[in-house]
């Protein structure tokens, strides 16, 4: 690392705020100094003139001013276009090194003093190099920071510090202005990242300097260098590669890390193996949707597999479900107006040509291949008519099935109707715990995609360490994994953020219960807790509690904005149903567990499962009821006619006695008409 890096202070207005910065960037890899002295390159013709500074913001990527290209390549001020030209990069603060770059995105200075933004692709990385990350910090009002340049008089670097101001029309900030103790800004700083010490990250580019009058420098904040140029989105605000409490699903495939030996093998039995179908059983929040959907699923169909998923609620028809997943997929058709009559012509075809047959006929591909993924199985309605659509006997050599299956159910699922069918015709796979090799993968291989951010020193292992191999320990991982990346700064996943959240065993709990305070205040207090007991439901048979969803009927309007209050503080998920409309359930099983509020709502469900303060639940009883009392009126109405019948008939007469005077018909039922009974629904 060289040592020709000077410290200038620039304090604004004298309060002291520039005070010399070290000499030479520091050693210590976390520090600004030195995530500066790796990323800052000095940008050059292939004659040696150097026109400015610029840094890295991807490992191929270098972001200047056009006019520092332009000074390096030589064309004149006037014009316009990107100029042609290789350029040659090197990083004076961190030791030999170079590389060739050209420009790859341009905007060039303009007469309003707005553009003046280069983006210069490398042809090959700078060895050892870690890009710069970068943040948009709002009000950037007195916010102390430190900029570097590349000047005549110090040729290997020189650091000022000062403070930002307001921004100006051309949306770009101001530096303060140098004050006695410290020279303002001159030639060879443009270019260069403006490191916000508040923010603890790059959040502007400095673009000019005016060497008369009030000696002032602006520099281009990260929001208006994305404006300027929309391909840098992706760059410079790096979407959460951590997926929180979410499944993987097959869109994620690229994101989804840990399971490929797992993925390989449920493939290969799916593929190769002599039963059709495979069971993937696990306790809760072991990953088995997500190995499902983002690891098998996308292997299947890379050998030429249509993939349909159906995912149980205990509530919707599974035929119901295939068809809305069946219209999904075939996308707009000539029912594209009316979803429900294109439902109801997919039922109609699955129950004459079984789901192959349908699934052919709706998505136009007469030898077509299926995967049907049945996740979250333990919670298929216990209907034995649906027995041989998902399960036809003999199983069409053009289906393959997927079950997960949580391991507490697998006693219970020969007796049901549904997965009784399905454990017969396939090969059980346990889902083990991930391994610690594994959760590395998790933590690490996510950032190789945002090379700009990393953890503190530490942290992994310390994470590591505290999932352990918990069975259920992955969706508590995701949580806080996700909530570290939106509280990062400089580029790094912090320790002390890590420990303020109540790492992997406490960071959902306090989450839950912090939302639930601000969401269920003292009036509401109690119909948020009959919301929570209309989340989760007890399996036949006893167990442990399963979530559920809930309809905005169900709810009724007080619990509806409570659900909403939570969905957006991501503790629950907001949905919708062709049929029911609009539904809330919880974001993850783990939850129950977790959340203190939740679990002790579920622990007196289960001491009392026979309470009436589950909409859901109540739901479901008045339709057995209803059922019941239909068939019992139709019993009555059938009674009541042979009794009519019984009474005018004469053949119904003993011989040789005298007649039975006609009685009069019994009174109908209520509900019932001269056809029948009429079936009312509330």
């Amino acid at each position: 690392m060289s040592t020709g890096a000077h410290t200038v202070g620039v304090p604004p207005d004298g309060d002291g705020a520039g005070a010399d910065l070290a000499v030479t960037p520091s050693a210590d890899e976390g520090s600004p100094d030195a995530a500066l002295a790796s990323a800052v390159v000095r940008v050059a013709g292939t004659d040696g003139t150097v026109g400015g500074v610029g840094f890295l913001i991807a490992p191929d990527l270098v972001i200047t001013c056009a006019h520092v290209v332009r000074d390096a390549l030589g064309p004149p001020r006037e014009h316009t276009g990107a100029p042609a030209g290789e350029l040659t990069l090197d990083r004076p603060l961190a030791g030999p090194g170079r590389a060739a770059a050209e420009v790859a995105h341009w905007a060039p200075p303009r007469p309003d003093r707005t553009g003046d933004i280069a983006v210069l692709r490398l042809r090959e990385p700078l060895p050892g190099a870690v890009p710069l990350a970068m943040a948009e910090a709002g009000s950037l009002w007195g916010h102390p920071v430190r900029v570097l340049g590349l000047t005549r008089a110090f040729p290997d670097g020189v650091w000022q510090a000062g403070r930002l101001r307001g921004e100006s029309a051309e949306n770009r900030v101001l530096l303060s202005a140098a004050d006695r103790q410290g020279g303002p800004l001159e030639h060879g700083f443009s270019g260069g990242p403006v490191w916000d010490e508040q923010a603890g990250a790059v959040v502007a580019m400095v673009v000019v300097a005016e060497f008369s009058g009030a000696r002032q420098s602006f520099a281009i904040p990260t929001e208006s260098l994305v404006s300027e140029i929309p391909a840098l989105a992706g760059v410079l605000r790096p979407a959460s590669p951590f997926r929180g409490l979410d499944t993987f699903r097959e869109p994620d495939a690229d994101g989804y890390f840990g399971r490929d030996a797992e993925a390989e093998d449920i493939a290969g039995l799916l593929l190769r193996g002599d039963l059709p179908g495979v069971t993937l059983i696990g306790p809760s929040g072991c990953g088995k949707s997500s190995l499902a959907l983002a690891g098998v699923a996308p292997r299947l169909r890379a050998e030429g597999y249509e993939v349909l998923v159906l995912r149980a609620d205990g509530d919707t028809p599974p035929r119901t479900a295939l068809a809305a997943e069946l219209l999904r997929l075939a996308g707009p058709g000539p029912h594209a107006g009316d979803r429900s009559a294109a439902l109801r012509g997919l039922e109609e075809e699955l129950t004459r040509h079984g789901l192959v047959g349908a699934a052919r006929r709706a998505l136009g591909d007469p030898a077509g291949r299926y995967l049907l993924v049945l996740d979250q199985a333990e919670q298929l309605p216990a209907r034995p008519e649906a027995a041989g659509l998902l399960f036809p006997d003999p199983h069409p050599e053009a289906l393959r099935t997927l079950l997960t299956l949580r391991a507490d159910f697998l006693e219970a699922a020969p007796s049901h109707p549904l997965l009784g069918p399905a454990l017969g015709r396939a090969t059980v796979r346990p889902l083990l715990p991930m391994t610690r090799a594994q959760l590395s993968e998790v933590l690490l291989r996510p950032l190789d995609r945002t090379p700009a951010v990393s953890y503190d020193p530490g942290l992994v292992p310390r994470v590591l360490d505290d999932a352990g191999t918990e069975p259920d320990a992955l969706p508590r991982l995701g949580f806080v994994l996700e909530r570290l990346w939106e509280e990062r700064a400089a580029g790094r996943l912090r320790f002390t953020s890590y420990e303020e959240l109540g790492g992997v065993s406490g960071a959902l709990g306090r989450h839950a219960e912090g939302a639930w305070r601000a969401c269920a205040g003292p009036a509401d207090r109690e119909e948020a807790l009959r919301l929570l007991s209309g989340l989760v439901r007890l399996p036949p048979g006893g167990g442990a509690p399963l979530r559920t969803t809930l309809t905005r009927a169900e709810a009724g309007e007080t619990r509806w904005r409570i659900a909403r209050a939570l969905a957006e503080r991501r503790i629950l998920a907001l949905g919708g149903d062709p049929e029911r409309g609009p539904t809330v359930e919880l974001a993850h099983e783990a939850l129950i567990d977790a959340w203190p509020a939740l679990a002790h709502q579920a622990a007196a469900l289960r001491e009392s499962p026979g309470r009436g303060d589950d909409p859901a639940r109540e739901r479901r009883l008045r339709q057995r009821a209803l059922a019941v009392l239909g068939a019992l009126l139709v019993i009555a109405a059938v009674a009541s006619s042979l009794l009519y019948l019984a009474n005018t008939d004469p053949t119904h007469e003993p011989q040789g006695t005298t007649p039975t005077p006609r009685a009069a018909p019994a009174a109908a039922p209520v509900g019932a008409t001269d056809a029948g009974v009429e079936r009312r629904h509330p």
